[in-house]
């Protein structure tokens, strides 16, 4: 009844369909096969890969973030399809599960309170929730976040994770320093391993170049 009240409709072209995407959208969207085990790129020769130092010790991804990907993630955020973060994060739950993670803990790269207030949801947490499931672990809030310089938020743990693996989710890795200062200040916790885990990757950034570490 709902779907006849409010059509579902692709976040990328807003067509008429199942959301995530439309049959065409589909034929378009780029699923990313498993690649370097540290920083999810496509493996190859002298890739920008996270350097040695950096609090992340694994990063598992999805799209590849451009076309269909990118217009349905932008539709999900600021366009206000809430309801469109759970149909996205399908392919990369379905891939956790084979990979069998045992962590600790999901948590999420929060959103400034006044960016959730404006969007009406914390989007990283609403694709952490499908991952949780996926890997069979607690979903907690291990993050606040607050201003930082040159617009940089910084972040701090809400607790103390004495040797606790986690997953830290969010939903694009460009440059890689908001994933580099929410994974540290986990670590600055206590926290053991860092598992990256993200709906899209923009590019290949060398990030060990770009992380802005402290």
């Amino acid at each position: 009844m709902r779907s006849l009240l409010i059509p579902e409709r692709c976040l990328a072209c807003h067509a008429r369909a199942d959301p995530p995407f439309c049959r065409r959208c589909r034929l378009d969207v780029r699923l990313l096969p498993p690649g370097c085990p540290r920083c999810g790129a496509p493996p190859s020769a002298g890739h920008g890969c996270w350097p040695p130092d950096a609090p992340i010790t694994a990063t598992f991804t999805a799209y590849d973030y451009r076309g269909p990907v990118r217009a349905a993630i932008v539709t999900a955020k600021v366009g206000g399809a809430r309801r469109g973060w759970e149909p996205l994060a399908r392919p990369l739950a379905d891939r956790l599960r084979t990979m069998r993670l045992t962590v600790d803990a999901v948590t999420w790269v929060t959103s400034v309170p006044a960016r959730v207030r404006q969007r009406g949801i914390d989007h990283a947490r609403a694709v952490a929730a499908v991952v949780a499931d996926a890997v069979d672990a607690p979903l907690l809030r291990l993050l606040d976040v607050g201003p930082g310089s040159m617009h940089a938020e910084q972040y701090r743990a809400t607790m103390v994770l004495p040797g606790s693996d986690i997953v830290l989710v969010d939903d694009v890795l460009t440059t890689g320093a908001t994933a580099w200062r929410a994974a540290a200040a986990l670590r600055d916790a206590g926290a053991g391993d860092v598992v990256l885990v993200t709906l899209a990757r923009a590019g290949g950034h060398p990030f060990g170049a770009v992380t802005g570490r402290p």
